[in-house]
């Protein structure tokens, strides 16, 4: 039961107090799909291809809705440990994070109704931190650290899109569109260092888990302006290890204005609600060492708004679009570093 109205409870969240927190990069899958379905690729006569780029710079710290900088979260945990310790005692906090994927996208119409979606990513994270360390004399040292690159392929979604309501085959003025998929454990999901130590859990290329997917889009046109109301819910599962990421609904809605023959210009306000992370075995939790670490700094809502711009290729079914994505509003569970800002870029060809 607590499944079933789940969507309709983060769904009211949003609207009534939009706000953000972090899961896999604070977008995850819903920037992607999302992508996908309102660039053009989704309307592919025979076959289209798409290939989208996302770069997100993480640096801002917060605790629940404010920020916080690195040097007073290491001062708070320091004040916590004892002057003349047993062993010698360490905390680390992260000061950068880059995550980057690379996406290739498929869409095949099996009929005029239903669509087939397939989605190969490929991620790239890197992250640096500030580590306090305090030895057995209770003398204190902070020092920079910075974590191997993990990169390599991520994981695999497929989805059907089907057509629910269209009142007209080419440009119609009125569409309703929903989804059904499945993210598969493709990408690595315990990477480890040269040293054997476990990467965290926020840096991994996979989460380890076959994960449902659901979307809804709505699309209403007043031709040059075209508006539109993504709704997409992942609904995660257990890995193998017993890590669960957080369950993740976003809400897209979108305005697009041609203002020439060639280029439409737009604007998205993105909402997202991301659940805490849950660790039953322990696996990848490290609360006593490592800020990120701990599932109880996991899980946010955010709102955040994004100009586009698109410009199609005459005489054929190619485009390219770029967005540009900054929040303006966070607020987390715990402290977390959370997504300053991002730029997505794709390239669609349709056949």
């Amino acid at each position: 039961m607590k499944r079933v109205l789940l969507p309709l409870f983060l769904l009211v969240s949003l609207l009534g107090y939009s706000r953000p927190a972090f899961a896999l990069g604070e977008c995850g899958l819903s920037c992607c799909i999302a992508g996908a379905v309102t660039s053009g690729v989704t309307l592919a006569t025979k076959f289209g291809l798409a290939f989208q780029y996302e770069f997100t710079f993480m640096e801002t710290l917060r605790k629940g809705e404010g920020s916080i900088s690195p040097g007073a979260v290491l001062d708070g945990k320091g004040a916590t440990w004892p002057m003349m310790p047993m062993k010698p005692m360490r905390f680390s906090v992260p000061t950068e994070m880059t995550m980057q994927k690379f996406s290739l996208l498929a869409t095949y119409p099996a009929t005029e109704r239903l669509q087939f979606l397939a989605i190969l990513p490929y991620v790239r994270n890197t992250m640096t931190m500030k580590m306090l360390k305090r030895d057995t004399m209770g003398m204190d040292m902070r020092m920079d650290h910075e974590m191997p690159v993990v990169e390599g392929l991520g994981d695999i979604s497929l989805m059907g899109l089907y057509t629910l309501y269209s009142d007209a085959p080419i440009r119609p003025t009125e569409r309703l569109t929903v989804g059904l998929g499945l993210k598969t454990p493709t990408g690595e999901n315990e990477e480890r260092t040269s040293s054997g130590d476990l990467i965290h859990a926020m840096m991994q290329a996979g989460t380890g888990s076959w994960d449902p997917l659901f979307l809804v889009n709505y699309m209403k046109a007043f031709y040059p302006l075209v508006l539109q109301a993504n709704l997409f819910y992942h609904l995660t599962t257990a890995a193998d290890n017993g890590y669960v990421s957080g369950d993740q609904l976003s809400l897209d809605l979108i305005a697009r204005y041609q203002v020439a023959n060639y280029v439409n210009i737009g604007l998205e306000l993105n909402g997202l609600y991301t659940m805490k992370d849950e660790d039953s075995k322990n696996f990848y939790s490290r609360p006593e060492t490592s800020l990120v670490d701990n599932t109880a700094n996991t899980g946010i809502k955010s709102l955040s708004i994004t100009p586009t711009i698109q410009f199609k290729f005459p005489g054929t079914g190619g485009s390219a679009e770029v967005k540009f994505q900054k929040p303006i509003y966070q607020n987390v569970n715990g402290t977390q570093q959370v997504v300053d800002w991002r730029v997505l870029a794709s390239i669609v060809w349709n056949f």
